[in-house]
């Protein structure tokens, strides 16, 4: 197999910082709404599978706090969730600044439930005392009843591992963009969607409880991009005063997470997606 250069590498970080410096530049919206604060407690769980590969599982579950969101089901437990969503994925040690895999996640909504096929590649590095991920994620998106579409994401990770006595906390900060495609395909009659769909800014603080158990508290804020119609507005007489019109809007969702994970085997280290 084929590992990048370091020549190669250096690029990519410039173009990684270039893209996630323009991007929200480029996605400003006319109008904003912010949605109701959403909670998303996730477990994981992964094991070492030889020298260099990493098989992981996550449950992860979304809460909405305005409980008419929470409408996976009608009554019994599951009314209490607005989303679940179960994951299996493969990491693989490719040299010691790259790594590779693929994710098969399953998200189920009241509608629509979605299965999300993924390929991802990390990088890692250093930036001035500080640990700097970089990854490229491509999924291709197979949602009930709809038309699939892809979606690149790319995201960049600043953060340090420091001691707490006899244990570490990991403070970072992470920035995602994703960009919607429709694999080349033109679709008549559906509405037109803008190129970078969603934006994620997290904050967060990764504590190891044990050698193999971490817990990870976090605050992030989703952008959802996309258009709104605008109805025209008519006096009482019926006379038009102003044409509809179409126009961007951002949607902010506030989020608040928590993440509890467990290694057998080897710990992760803070460039393996599992950390």
């Amino acid at each position: 197999m084929s590992i990048p250069s370091n020549r190669n590498a250096t690029t990519m970080k410039k173009l990684y910082v270039i893209l996630l410096l323009l991007l929200p530049a480029l996605a400003q919206a006319q109008s904003k709404v912010t949605a109701p604060t959403s909670v998303w407690p996730e477990l994981q769980v992964s094991l070492g599978v030889g020298e260099e590969g990493q098989v992981f599982f996550r449950n992860g579950y979304r809460i909405n706090t305005d409980s008419d969101f929470n409408d996976l089901k009608d009554s019994g437990l599951l009314s209490s969730f607005e989303r679940i969503e179960l994951s299996v994925g493969y990491e693989h040690v490719l040299s010691e600044h790259w790594r590779g895999g693929a994710l098969l996640r399953y998200a189920i909504e009241d509608y629509p439930k979605t299965m999300f096929y993924t390929l991802f590649l990390r990088h890692n590095g250093q930036v001035k005392g500080l640990y700097f991920n970089k990854q490229l994620l491509f999924e291709y998106v197979d949602q009930e009843s709809m038309d699939a579409f892809g979606r690149f994401r790319l995201s960049a990770e600043l953060g340090k591992r420091l001691p707490l006595g006899s244990r570490f906390i990991t403070p970072s900060i992470n920035y995602e963009a994703m960009l919607r495609s429709n694999l080349g395909k033109a679709y008549e009659g559906r509405a037109q969607e803008r190129t970078i769909d969603r934006t994620r800014l997290r904050l967060g603080l990764n504590y190891e409880l044990t050698e193999k158990l971490r817990i990870n508290p976090y605050f992030m804020r989703q952008t959802d991009y996309y258009y709104v119609e605008i109805p025209p507005i008519y006096d009482d007489q019926g006379q038009l005063q102003q044409d509809g019109y179409r126009t961007k809007r951002n949607r902010i969702t506030p989020v608040v997470g928590l993440e509890l994970k467990y290694a057998f085997g080897r710990a992760p280290e803070t460039a393996s997606i599992t950390y």
